[in-house]
């Protein structure tokens, strides 16, 4: 069950596999914060007073930006699940699955 040593092609790889992984996590950060402030927080304040009722013109571009947002987390999120066979390569038994 030792894992096979990494060259550097499967160094490589697992740098994208990271990288894409924590390009996922940006993302859908930003998709659940554009959305919670346009969907919770711009409407709470706004009906308590606490901000004008002009402010909730931005809350459709906040929409399209977490909608966005979500969209270039998929990419990210299938780019990295192309990649996985690197853990075959690592581990050629299997005992991860």
């Amino acid at each position: 069950m030792d894992p096979t040593p990494m060259g550097t092609a499967e160094w490589s790889q697992a740098s994208q596999i990271l990288r894409f992984f924590f390009s996922t996590l940006l993302f859908i950060i930003g998709f659940a914060g554009n959305l919670l402030l346009a969907h919770a927080f711009l409407p709470s304040l706004v009906g308590t007073g606490h901000l004008p009722k002009a402010v909730m013109s931005v809350r459709p571009v906040l929409y399209v930006m977490s909608i966005s947002c979500l969209g270039v987390a998929a990419y990210f999120f299938f780019r990295m699940v192309e990649l996985r066979g690197l853990f075959g390569v690592v581990y050629p038994t299997r005992w991860w699955m």
